[in-house]
């Protein structure tokens, strides 16, 4: 899952600057992706047939890359059948996974997912489907999926500007899913200090029965205006996913995080926490694309005594042209026992940018 966390002071710009290379080094294979033969056949409900390549269905659209029209997007209700000799990981709108290739002649409306050396496979129901990801054994480059999106706002009056980054990359196999996200954001104003916030965030789920995972996270952040300099979190627990379907997802997470923070004119702190937290997202295929992922997590303390924090990220996309989006991220931090330094117990804001999907 993603956490939304906040980010470093100006004192450690160099930090900044080492986290957004690094970000920086981690999106740069998706321009060494390479295509795999062809072959795979997808028939419409029109009777439509379409040859390519499947790179997947999530969130109500399939991914079929073609010779001669490049990359097209189809809603998965307006097919009636798929051929593929891809190692294919389906799942269903109640959870369950199955994997296989897709052999020629099934009737329409349904998959027949077969394992090689099985007489028989497993026969799925179109409409049950709600995500398909081929499965690659070879190179990790070939099954990255990742976005960027950079802002920037100036302000004549009082000279402020504000520089806004974020990307993540995400990869997905049998057992196991892994998302690595980071954002930062620089503000300067005439004859006030330059301020900052940064977050990186590496996330894993390893897939059980009955839509439940275990997920585990590893984060470091900073953030000027909590006057905390830098936090590092591990934590890991049990999750479940409430709601799968073509348009809406949901699902909850609860466990426990140890963290280090270093704060402005503080000693170093260690601590355990519970975390509780909960990603909803709602997607529409249909032109303009667009989608509305929410996420809140609470950290209250099991070492200081009535201490919480509670992190808030929104985050809203609206396609433009194909895969370059406008997008609107809203963010909150808060810490119930702010040190001294802060300049408040809670920061927030909004933040406007473009960005790109691949």
């Amino acid at each position: 899952m993603r956490f939304a966390i906040p980010r470093i002071p100006a004192a450690r710009r160099s930090r900044a600057a080492a986290a957004s290379l690094l970000l920086a080094a981690l999106l740069c294979p998706f321009g060494l992706l390479h295509a795999a033969p062809k072959t795979d056949v997808v028939v419409l409900q029109n009777g439509d047939r379409l040859t390519g390549e499947i790179k997947g269905l999530d969130k109500g659209k399939l991914e079929l890359s073609t010779d001669s029209a490049g990359t097209v997007y189809i809603e998965w209700d307006k097919v009636a059948s798929v051929t593929t000799n891809q190692y294919l990981n389906v799942e269903t709108s109640r959870g369950a996974r199955y994997f296989g290739k897709v052999p020629p002649g099934d009737r329409d409306g349904t998959m027949q997912l077969r394992i090689e050396g099985e007489p028989q496979g497993q026969t799925l129901v179109l409409t049950d489907v709600v995500r398909v990801k081929p499965i690659d054994q070879g190179s990790l480059i070939k099954r990255l999926d990742g976005y960027v999106t950079v802002g920037f706002d100036y302000t004549k009056a009082d000279n402020q500007t504000e520089f806004n980054f974020s990307g993540g990359v995400s990869s997905r196999d049998e057992i196991r899913e892994w998302t690595l996200d980071g954002a930062m954001t620089l503000n300067s104003q005439s004859g006030a200090r330059t301020t900052s916030m940064y977050d990186v965030t590496l996330a894993t789920k390893r897939f059980l029965q009955d839509r439940w995972f275990l997920g585990s996270f590893a984060s470091v952040q900073g953030n000027d205006e909590l006057g905390l300099n830098i936090r590092e979190i591990v934590g890991a627990g049990p999750g479940r996913y409430f709601v799968q379907n073509l348009h809406h997802e949901w699902y909850g997470i609860a466990g426990l995080a140890a963290s280090r923070e270093n704060f402005q004119d503080e000693p170093t702190r260690n601590s355990l926490e519970a975390v509780l937290a909960t990603q909803y997202s709602f997607f529409q295929y249909d032109t303009p694309k667009r989608n509305l992922d929410a996420g809140l997590a609470l950290f209250p303390s099991l070492t200081e005594a009535g201490r919480l924090r509670a992190e808030l990220d929104l985050d809203a996309r609206y396609e433009l042209v194909s895969d370059l989006f406008f997008n609107v991220t809203v963010y909150g931090s808060y810490d119930s026992k702010a040190v001294d330094a802060a300049q408040s117990k809670s920061d927030y804001g909004v933040v406007t940018s473009l960005g790109y999907s691949f």
